[in-house]
């Protein structure tokens, strides 16, 4: 099979040039990191098309209501008519979609609503008519000139809006429904319960108890690439170039809206520049695409710009979140209740698992944890960095620290206290658990042990200095992955996947596996992925691909290594005739033997003398499963420790040091493995400080502008694995690490300004009118 002309380039070019022992667990530098700095490497906006059309959306700028027909058929006409325009695609004319079956909606948030289907607003933002013309700029005209009128009606903007609104139905039929509902489990992961209660059914009657609430708000993801698609026809066959960090499913989707065969979609997405969650699932526009180069005959191009992926590509929903903490006099906690309140749109579910970690995170005999979600007339959200995990562990985490507080006990302390050894939601023991090692490792290179308990206590250079800690946590995931492999004349041998690449290193991550697994060297080995002509793969998310992808890729090696030796011990003219195959192996690119008269050879050279059937035979497809089931249960834990200096006479808090302990099983590259939780705690610190999308009260349109980290607000890092593998996941050992960096950042911040200021802050962000001393007398101890 031919490889994508922009994949073999990349991968060939970046193929890692690194000899020696083993190549797991070394600093291996980016396969593709080479061309991403020269500006060699190609993302989808990149692809040369020829005869490629371009294709602007035109939104609604209401957020509830329904377009009037005369209006939008005569706003169709005047943007038909402007120069160069080739189609106009509205409600009004669109080819009619299928709907998605139930498996795709009911538990993902996939839009249950085909888009251009009627002509009801159910968001602002809403796709209603699609322009395509034979330039961007022609099309951009175009679709400028399309003003629509409305009949707007009330708009529910909010959770809070929801639960008020008198007699609303709560109703699931139909593809748009309204009112809340209380899903079962988080997304098609029915072991994590999205209700859930363990012990007895009230809370104790005695005990030191804390009632708090929590609010985070919505918050956008915000990746240095835009969405673009490009889709081309070639009979009944689609081709889509799409920035998607889930191949496999964005088939499934296209094919279902579109009423096509499965084997008649082909999805390519060589480099994804950054997601967070954005790009997990399939967006109205990308269907819309391909209705429009299927209605045009030519290929079209589509990019969103930075405003359309705001109420186009998912975003974090905000959350309510209440809890409650028992704990008796020795600061043992007797019960546990986390209550939250979130949102979707009226045409998809999605429910932000707030309180996933609660079910086992601390030791306690009552557990109570419910999810409660509205549907709100807002865009669809989805899954962001730590999805539950980084909002929820804002609340819990602060809370254990207020409990602390309240206790007069150190809060690492109170941690150790209640720490549970096993998964209390299940009751089966972890497969390889250390967050006792990543306590006491975290608290020695931060120097914990010098925190003077009271707030307020540390100065430095007249502004105040904090001291704060929260505990990370984050499931070891594994789903089915395929992976190919192929052998070339030349001796090396290539991987192949359809996983992504969304810039976390995938691509040099499984390089280094099938090395490993393979006995070779790394320059012996390419990996390529992007790709739906590869044998599929997962979603890249839910920090699985390491070990889902990596299972495969392992698998491939260890079955390539297996049919070399047996083909060589069979083979007439191989040096290795008649030779036991128990006595063989294959180490740093070398057949090696027990047997002292038989000398290593190069397996380049053993390839390179082989007939072309044997090429064949080292030619195949590996499918690797799921995570097995039962058992111990595979979660990695962490630990956070931060400084944050506050200066009260500006309002500013400025996160100066932070150390981060780790166990995330077995690291594959250090290297790599470091700047994932560097870029979490990036992640979670905007999170703390700046992040928040601020809506207009009446017509939830945005206000404005979105914040994010720069250099300037980074802290100096400390970080550490403990590096011990899960021997339950995956035969390598290695669980995920993209998501756990930022579980618990948010917190740790927030409990460090509490500690600087002695004001506790509840509601994310943490902004200058929370820090500054006309709010109140910090010694009083304020909270928002």
């Amino acid at each position: 099979m031919l490889l994508p002309p922009q994949v073999t380039a990349s991968a060939r070019k970046g193929r890692v040039r690194v000899t020696g022992d083993g190549a797991i667990g070394r600093p291996v530098s980016r396969v593709e990191g080479r061309d991403k700095v020269t500006g060699g490497a190609r993302y989808t906006a990149d692809t040369a098309v020829r005869g490629v059309q371009y294709a602007v959306l035109v939104q609604s700028t209401v957020a509830h209501g329904r377009i009037t027909a005369d209006s939008l058929a005569a706003a169709a006409a005047r943007a038909q008519s402007a120069p160069g325009v080739n189609c106009v695609l509205t409600p009004l004319n669109c080819p009619a979609l299928h709907k998605l079956p139930v498996d795709l909606t009911w538990d993902l948030p996939l839009e249950r609503r085909p888009p251009l289907s009627d002509l009801t607003v159910q968001h602002r933002g809403q796709h209603v008519a699609l322009v395509v013309a034979d330039t961007l700029e022609n099309a951009q005209f175009a679709a400028s000139s399309m003003d629509v009128r409305y009949e707007e009606l009330p708009a529910l903007l909010t959770a809070r809006d929801v639960l008020d609104a008198p007699d609303l139905p709560t109703s699931d039929d139909g593809v748009v429904r309204s009112g809340t509902y209380r899903p079962d489990h988080f997304v098609k992961l029915e072991d994590e319960k999205l209700q859930d209660h363990r012990g007895p059914a009230d809370e104790p009657a005695e005990g030191i108890k804390m009632a708090l609430r929590y609010t985070t708000p919505e918050n956008a993801h915000y990746p240095i690439e835009l969405a673009a698609t490009i889709a081309s026809w070639d009979g009944d066959l689609l081709t889509v170039h799409d920035t998607t960090r889930w191949i496999a499913g964005e088939r499934l989707a296209l094919a279902a809206y579109l009423g096509i065969s499965v084997d008649n979609v082909r999805v390519i997405a060589p480099l994804v520049g950054g997601a967070f969650g954005s790009k997990s699932f399939m967006w109205m526009h990308v269907v819309l695409c391909a209705v429009a180069a299927r209605t045009t005959g030519q290929p079209v191009k589509m990019v969103l710009s930075r405003a359309q992926m705001f109420t186009s590509t998912g975003h974090r929903p905000p959350t309510e979140q209440h809890l409650r903490l028992v704990a008796d006099p020795h600061a043992r906690l007797a019960s546990i209740e986390h209550h939250t309140l979130t949102e979707t749109s009226t045409v998809a579910h999605f429910c932000e698992p707030a309180g996933l970690s609660t079910r086992f995170l601390y030791r306690s005999p009552r557990m109570v944890v419910s999810h409660t979600v509205a549907r709100v007339h807002a865009p669809t959200p989805c899954f962001m960095r730590g999805p539950g995990e980084a909002p929820g562990l804002f609340a819990l985490e602060v809370a254990m620290d207020e409990l602390a507080h309240e206790l007069n006990v150190d809060p690492l302390q109170l941690r150790i206290t209640n720490y549970a050894a096993n998964d209390q939601a299940s009751g089966r023991p972890w497969s390889d658990e250390n967050l006792l090692r990543c306590y006491r490792e975290g608290a020695d290179r931060f120097g914990w042990a010098h925190r003077p308990p009271e707030p307020r206590s540390q100065r430095r250079d007249d502004v105040l200095v904090g001291w704060g800690m929260a505990t990370a946590t984050y499931p070891g995931r594994r789903m089915p992955a395929g992976c190919r492999v192929r052998t070339t004349r030349d001796g090396v041998v290539e991987f192949s996947s359809a996983t992504h690449e969304v810039g976390t290193g995938v691509r040099t991550v499984m390089t280094q596996i099938a090395a490993d697994s393979a006995g070779l060297l790394l320059p012996q080995v390419a990996f390529f992925s992007g790709d739906s002509a590869f044998p599929s793969a997962p979603y890249s998310g839910a920090s699985q691909t390491t070990a889902a992808v990596g299972s495969a890729v392992y698998d491939a090696g260890r079955e390539w290594k297996r049919r070399l030796l047996e083909h060589l011990v069979v083979d007439q003219h191989s040096p290795y005739s008649g030779c036991d195959p128990q006595t063989l192996d294959i180490r740093d690119g070398k057949v090696i033997s027990t047997d002292p008269e038989r000398p290593a050879a190069a397996v380049t050279q053993l390839i390179e003398a082989s007939d072309n059937p044997f090429h064949e035979r080292l030619t195949f497809t590996i499918t690797s499963d799921s995570a097995p089931e039962g058992g111990p249960v595979s979660q990695s834990f962490g630990a956070h420790f931060c400084e944050v200096e506050v200066d009260e006479g500006i309002g500013r808090a400025t996160v100066t040091r932070w150390v981060a302990v780790m166990d995330c099983g077995r690291v594959i590259n250090p290297k790599l493995a470091r700047s994932q939780v560097i870029g979490g705690i990036t992640f979670g610190l905007g999170m703390a400080l700046l992040e928040q999308v601020p809506y207009d009260p009446g017509t939830g349109h945005a206000l404005g502008e979105y914040y994010v980290p720069t250099h300037a607000d980074i802290p100096r890092f400390d970080i550490a694995f403990i590096d011990s593998a899960d021997p339950h996941l995956n035969a390598f050992g290695a669980r995920g690490i993209g998501e756990i960096g930022v579980c618990g950042v948010s917190a740790a911040i927030a409990n460090a300004v509490f500690h600087a200021t002695g004001r506790r802050v509840r509601d994310l962000p943490i902004t200058i009118e929370n820090l500054l001393p006309t709010f109140g007398t910090a010694s009083q101890g304020q909270s928002r």
